[in-house]
C-alpha cells in the first residue's frame, strides 16, 4: 500500500513541509542511488532493510529513522524476507537545516526512538493534516512542523556543537527527568541523551546538586506521585504507571521506603487533612 501527497509548495521563508507519505514496501523494493530534492526524514514503523550514504552501509529496523539531505546521494532498499514500512517528512525552508543541525542529525544520519509512539503520532498527525481541505490546513502544518522539529531538538539534542557549561548539563539533566517521568529512566539513559559517559554524568550532577542521579530520579518521579494522590482521584495503578512503574507493588513499596507511609495511607492522610481544613 502506498499513500502519498502531492507536492504543493506552501511559501514560507524559514520552514515548511514539502512532501509527506507512508509505504509498505515489498520486498527488494529500493530507491536509488539517486538525490531528494528536500530534507527528509524516513521513520520504520516495521520490518528491515538497508540504507547507504556517504560511503557507510546501515542496517534498520523498526523504530530507526533515517536522514536525506537535498542533493545528497542516497540508496535504500527493503528486507527480502521482512521488508520495512515507513512514514516519511519532507521539509524545505531556509532554517531547516539550522534547526536539524541542533540535532544529533548533524553527526549522523540515523535516529533511534521505540521506547512509545510519540514519533509515530507526530508522523501520522502530519499526514492526516497533509491530506486535509480545511481553510486551516497551511497553519496547521506549520505547527505541526515546528512541533515535530521541537520533539526532535528535545529527544535528540546535539550536544556537541552546543560547548554546555556544567549548568547547562544539569538543566538538561533536571529537564530530561521531568519529561521522561512517565519512564523507567536509568543513568545510562540520560548520559546517552547528554553525548557523555555514565561515571562523568552521576559526578557531573553529585557535585552540582549534591545528590546523586538515581536519588534525584525518585526523588522527581514521588514529588509526582504526592502531586497526583494529593490532587487527583486517579487510581494508585494508574499514578504508579504514570510515574515510570509498571509494577503497582514495588512502586508501593518504594513509596513507602522514600515516604515512610504507603500510597494509600498518604492519599487518605491528606483527604484528611482537607475536610479538617473546610
Amino acid at each position: 500500500m502506498r499513500i502519498e501527497t502531492n507536492d504543493n509548495f506552501y511559501k514560507n521563508t524559514d520552514g515548511l513541509i514539502y512532501n509527506n507519505g507512508y509505504e509498505e514496501c515489498e520486498p527488494g523494493h529500493s530507491f536509488g542511488p539517486a538525490v531528494r530534492k528536500s530534507y527528509m526524514i524516513h521513520y520504520i514503523t516495521s520490518g528491515k532493510g538497508i540504507f547507504k550514504c556517504e560511503g557507510k552501509e546501515y542496517h534498520l529496523e523498526k523504530g530507526d529513522a533515517f536522514f536525506i539531505k537535498p542533493g545528497q546521494e542516497v540508496y535504500y532498499c527493503a528486507d527480502m524476507h521482512d521488508p520495512w514500512a515507513y512514514g516519511w517528512i519532507g521539509m524545505q525552508g531556509l532554517k531547516i537545516e539550522s534547526y536539524l543541525n541542533r540535532t544529533t542529525l548533524a553527526n549522523s544520519p540515523i535516529l533511534h526512538y521505540s521506547k512509545n509512539d510519540k514519533m509515530a503520532l507526530k508522523f501520522v498527525n502530519i499526514s492526516v493534516a497533509y491530506r486535509s481541505t480545511s481553510l486551516c490546513k497551511e497553519l496547521l502544518l506549520n505547527c505541526l512542523l515546528y512541533d515535530f522539529l521541537h520533539f526532535l531538538v528535545n529527544e535528540f539534542p546535539n550536544f556537541k556543537n552546543m560547548n554546555p557549561t556544567e549548568e547547562e548539563y544539569v538543566n538538561a539533566i533536571i529537564n530530561y527527568c521531568i519529561t521522561h517521568i512517565d519512564e523507567k529512566i536509568y543513568v545510562t539513559d540520560i548520559a546517552d541523551y547528554l553525548g557523555l559517559n555514565r561515571s562523568y554524568t552521576t559526578r557531573l550532577f553529585k557535585k552540582n546538586m549534591n545528590t546523586s542521579l538515581k536519588d534525584y530520579i525518585l526523588k522527581t518521579k514521588f514529588e509526582e506521585a504526592e502531586r497526583l494522590l494529593t490532587e487527583t482521584t486517579l487510581p494508585i495503578k494508574v499514578i504508579s504507571k504514570s510515574v515510570g512503574f509498571d509494577d503497582e507493588l514495588y512502586f508501593s513499596r518504594m513509596f513507602h521506603k522514600k515516604m515512610n507511609v504507603s500510597p494509600y495511607n498518604y492519599r487518605k492522610k491528606n483527604d484528611s487533612n482537607r475536610v479538617d481544613k473546610k
